[in-house]
């Protein structure tokens, strides 16, 4: 499954990659010591975040502060997460960049090719729910040219605030898990060979693809539900309608975390997959203004309908 960030948030990521707790309810959180004593944030964790600063913020070597300690599973190195993170300048004390202007947090990699080294090191280990703050020089970070897009010199302070807002679930199901559901009659029906989905048979299917999005429950998982914003655990397999060979799959490899909710994924997947359970199995048949629409992609002509078998096997609750 190809997935894709928002074009500014993808920007904001290729503008990253380079060589004591506060309040409960995340209001009123202050740096208590150093470089960051002079930042304090309001808004609670994966819904609202605003700055302010009280004098000028100046570090010479990166500093980090946990202004808000959540109760999530831990970051991983090398895990993908959702977040959201400000970037501002403790110079002038203006802002750069806050996600939450964009609505959706944005999905990252933990790994120095997609985000710097000291927001790095201050996000891994930390967990899903906190806030923390860091100022590092802007030349330690992004070199002697500083980073003119966002107006931040080489001597100037860079401050930033991550918001973990989920992480890749830590229980994951080998397979489905629930209730059997039949399917109407007239469905495509899953193929499968030692417990794995292995193609998709079309003999009691419509020659004619669907025109609505659909999606057709063959297991009711008992786990937890999926959330909006949230990093989910997935087995899939993806056919176009009546296709003999699938497009992508996960059931030959590893299951997959997506982030979900976000504008990541097809609108099918982000509006449909909110609201499963754990353990379930859905087929998903997409129409192309639930898929890719008219653009061709690799092994999908453009105004194809898709149809993919879904095993929500993670969920970060």
């Amino acid at each position: 499954m190809q997935h894709r960030l928002l074009t500014l948030l993808a920007a904001l990521l290729m503008v990253l990659v380079t060589s004591s707790c506060g309040s409960d309810d995340g209001s009123g959180d202050t740096a208590e010591s150093g470089a960051l004593e002079a930042v304090s944030t309001e808004g609670t964790v994966g819904e609202e975040l605003e700055v302010a600063y009280d004098g000028k913020v100046t570090a010479t070597e990166a500093e980090t502060e946990v202004l808000e300690e959540g109760d999530g599973n831990p970051v991983e190195a090398n895990s993908t997460i959702l977040m959201h993170l400000y970037i501002g300048n403790g110079t002038s004390a203006k802002q750069s960049i806050n996600t939450y202007e964009q609505g959706k947090a944005v999905s990252v990699r933990m790994s120095e090719d997609q985000l710097f080294k000291p927001v790095l090191d201050a996000v891994v280990g930390q967990k899903s729910g906190s806030r923390i703050a860091i100022a590092a020089s802007v030349e330690e970070v992004w070199g002697a040219q500083g980073q003119p897009q966002l107006k931040l010199k080489a001597s100037d302070t860079a401050v930033f605030v991550a918001d973990i807002v989920s992480v890749e679930p830590v229980e994951v199901l080998d397979g489905p898990q629930g209730e059997d559901v039949e399917p109407p009659k007239n469905a495509p029906t899953v193929v499968e060979e030692d417990g794995q989905v292995t193609g998709i048979d079309w003999s009691d299917a419509p020659k004619k693809a669907p025109e609505e999005l659909e999606v057709i429950t063959l297991v009711e998982g008992d786990g937890p539900e999926v959330e909006a914003q949230e990093m989910v655990t997935f087995d899939y397999f993806g056919a176009v309608w009546g296709g003999k060979k699938p497009f992508d799959e996960s059931f030959s490899r590893e299951p997959t975390a997506f982030a979900v909710g976000v504008n990541s994924l097809i609108p099918a997947w982000d509006q449909e997959i909110p609201g499963l359970t754990r353990g379930s199995r859905v087929m998903i048949i997409a129409p192309p203004d639930s898929a890719y629409g008219d653009q061709d992609q690799p092994n999908i002509p453009g105004g194809s309908t898709l149809v993919f078998v879904v095993d929500v096997l993670g969920v970060d609750a």
